[in-house]
């Protein structure tokens, strides 16, 4: 599992990139676990898992990271 934070989002497109600290990794909104509660914006860090995508790698499984449970 990797972590990053989300640099940009296009909510109508359903899109955007997670950096992970060296690279911009591309991901599908509906790559985002529990979307029931589903918001994403830029700034947030989350956890996620790589695949392999038509255009290179994207980050799949993402999940936000709780990070008021983490002090």
């Amino acid at each position: 599992m990797f972590e990053g934070k989300v640099v940009r989002f296009n909510k109508q497109r359903g899109f955007g990139f997670i950096n992970d600290g060296e690279n911009d990794i591309f991901f599908f909104a509906d790559s985002v676990l529990n979307r029931e509660d589903f918001y994403i914006e830029a700034g947030l860090t989350v956890q996620f898992e790589i695949a392999p995508g038509y255009k290179g790698p994207q980050a799949v499984n993402i999940s936000i990271v709780d990070e008021e449970s983490a002090d």
